[in-house]
Parts: structure tokens; C-alpha cells; sequence
């Protein structure tokens, strides 16, 4: 990392993923998502969707936020495209702040798949994350 550069914290996971699937796998992935956050001392808040050309991107909205590292790792035992997971790693030790991207369509819509009850004094941000007033 450059010295002086101080990489922010997660507050959102985001996955993409290739691939199309049933509604009855979506269910599961969900399951998943909530137990391997769990294990890692991880609360998901919300998990939105967004249906891309090639299959969907995953919007995790996570707390407590987590250090990049620790993020890009998460991200990747969620399933997120293995090659972004690379990229992110080599953005995230050249000290990049911005390393965590994913870009939709102008408009696109996002599905909530799961969400949890929100402490008063939070609010809904674009891209399903949560941040405090």
C-alpha cells in the first residue's frame, strides 16, 4: 500500500456472478450468504440484486463495515467472479481507495432478496448499502 493512503472500510459486499438461476437456488444462495457472513462475526442487513447480461450482481449490505483485505476475501468465499477478486486484490495493495467496483445500466433495477429490520437512524443508500445519517 502507498504510504499515506488509508483504505476505507466495506460497508457493502459486492458479488458478480455469471451465471443465471432459479429462483429456488437464489433462495439458497441467500442462506449461504447470511451463514458465511455469520461465521465470520459478519450481520447482513440486506442483499439486492441486479440482473446483468451474463447473470446478476449481488449488493450485501453488511455490519460492522470491514478492512478492504477482509471485504475482498469475504466477497470471495461468497462466490464473486474470481478475476475481479484478483483485480481487487492488486488495486487494493497498490493503495486504490476506489477498488471495490461494479457497474449496471443507467436505470437498471434492483430486487431485494433479503432484508433484516434497521436500527432507527439509518437509511437506504443507492446500490442496497446502509449508512448512518
Amino acid at each position: 500500500m502507498k504510504t499515506g493512503m488509508r483504505m476505507g472500510k466495506a460497508s457493502v459486499l459486492k458479488i458478480d456472478q455469471d451465471i443465471h438461476v432459479e429462483k429456488s437456488w437464489l433462495r439458497d444462495y441467500v442462506g449461504a450468504v447470511v451463514a458465511v457472513c455469520k461465521m465470520k462475526g459478519v450481520k447482513v442487513a440486506s442483499i439486492q440484486m441486479c440482473p446483468t447480461r451474463k447473470g446478476a450482481h449481488y449488493y450485501i449490505a453488511i455490519q460492522p463495515a470491514l478492512p478492504a483485505e477482509a471485504a475482498n476475501r469475504l466477497q470471495w468465499l461468497l462466490a464473486d467472479d474470481p478475476l475481479r477478486v484478483n483485480y481487487n486484490r492488486a488495486r487494493i495493495r497498490s493503495g486504490y481507495t476506489d477498488w471495490n467496483k461494479l457497474f449496471e445500466r443507467i436505470g437498471q433495477r434492483y430486487t431485494t432478496l433479503y432484508r433484516v429490520r434497521v436500527p432507527a437512524g439509518t437509511r437506504n443508500i443507492k446500490q442496497g448499502g446502509m449508512k448512518p445519517k
